[in-house]
């Protein structure tokens, strides 16, 4: 018998349970569609600003090229912000705090961002509320005047040591009312890992707000939260598409070529150890 038909033989079984783990796969999308309620039920990050570091992927972190799981069954009382999550640790992703999935009316593509903060609008006061600075201690955070007034606030508000990059972030909420002009609401206020800047030897979060979307997040713009994520095989995807950039992370790269190698090569490396038993079986 010839090597190659001994070869096909032998990977009959291999290749049998390979199609049963596919199968098993796809079983299990399925009820990922069940249990987070959206289709698809993953999405491939496309840029860094998740990041923690802009040029080496890490797993447990939300980097270029992975794919995330979405879960679509949560509403705006289940959802944890960084600040809210600040006095019990709760932590998702490599910080505190959910990573949810938005898109704003206009947006193409959907954001993936931290959730920071929220925002309650008070008609009233004509101004934000942000109930969540009432837990934090008063080294965390600062409004203008120096006082500790969390309610119907209409200024700047900066918050301090944020983020695996302890930046501080300053929110313009002025500026966030006079963008919404007479239509004005409360939200989340989010931000990316990856999203500060460096001036003068001090590090300051972007929020999006005012940056990259005019007005805090409603709860209706909000697809769900990031509840998995498997690294660098959304590489493939983004290469198919013409949509990598050009600052994929080296190491996600190879890892990912290193694990395409492994399940390829898998049925004959199985073939080739069974062939190696039997031998030794008959010599013995």
């Amino acid at each position: 018998m010839s090597f190659w038909k001994e070869l096909c033989i032998g990977l009959h079984r291999p290749m049998l349970a390979i199609a049963c783990g596919y199968l098993a796969f796809m079983l299990s999308i399925g009820v990922l569609v069940v249990l987070m309620g959206a289709w698809p039920p993953f999405m491939v990050v496309e840029s860094r600003s998740m990041q923690h570091d802009d040029n080496v992927s890490a797993i447990g972190i939300i980097d270029t090229g992975d794919v995330i799981v979405v879960n679509s069954r949560q509403n705006g009382s289940s959802l944890r912000t960084y600040l809210g999550s600040m006095r019990d640790g709760y932590w998702s992703f490599g910080d505190r705090g959910d990573v949810v999935i938005f898109q704003p009316p206009g947006e193409d593509v959907p954001i993936v961002h931290r959730a920071l903060c929220v925002v309650e609008y008070n008609s009233t006061a004509g101004g934000f509320d942000m109930p969540e600075l009432a837990d934090l201690p008063g080294q965390a955070w600062s409004v203008p005047d120096g006082g500790r007034e969390w309610r119907g606030l209409t200024g700047w508000v900066d918050l301090y040591g944020i983020g695996h990059a302890n930046v501080t972030v300053c929110i313009d909420l002025g500026g966030i009312l006079r963008t919404m002009g007479d239509a004005p609401h409360g939200g989340l206020m989010t931000m990316g890992d990856n999203n500060w800047k460096e001036a003068d030897g001090e590090r300051f979060g972007v929020v999006d707000q005012g940056s990259l979307v005019r007005e805090p997040i409603k709860w209706e713009w909000v697809i769900g939260k990031v509840v998995g994520e498997v690294p660098w095989i959304g590489t493939v995807r983004l290469w198919l598409t013409g949509t990598a950039p050009p600052y994929m992370p080296v190491n996600s790269v190879v890892l990912l070529v290193a694990s395409i190698a492994s399940v390829t090569m898998l049925p004959v490396a199985l073939y080739a150890s069974a062939q190696a038993l039997d031998n030794h079986g008959r010599r013995r």
